[in-house]
């Protein structure tokens, strides 16, 4: 685990020392980064002027923000490849929506509010 090899004994110690310290904070660091509010918010943003053409509210933010859970939910609670099921998509995203913790609904909240107050990134306005 030494990475200066050239450095005095002692100091190789120290170099161990502060190593093994600065390696796992990092790590948290990273997952935090990865899974943190900021980070879904940012995955999550509309990068193209279609997206902005109605106004964000909550229930939209949420579905983009957490698309994947509210993907899940519907797989498991119908049979997505038959296609006379579609008419059920609404009514399980709508019950997944009621499932939300008031949490994650106020971040989809604050998501919607940036997103509607920056508006489409500069270059992706339709023409």
């Amino acid at each position: 685990m030494v990475f200066l090899p050239h450095l005095d004994p002692e100091d190789q110690d120290d170099e161990i020392a502060i190593m093994q310290h600065i390696l796992p904070v990092t790590r948290k660091s990273q997952e935090d980064g990865c899974n943190g509010e900021d980070a879904r918010e940012e995955k999550a943003h509309p990068t193209k002027a279609g997206g902005y053409k109605k106004a964000f509210t909550p229930f939209t933010a949420t579905q983009r923000i957490f698309k994947g859970e509210m993907d899940a939910s519907d797989r498991e609670r119908r049979d997505t490849k038959d296609p006379k099921t579609i008419g059920q998509r609404n009514r399980i995203i709508q019950q997944w929506w009621e499932s939300v913790s008031g949490e994650r609904k106020a971040e989809a909240g604050r998501a919607a509010e940036k997103w509607n107050k920056l508006g489409a990134p500069k270059g992706t306005h339709d023409s």
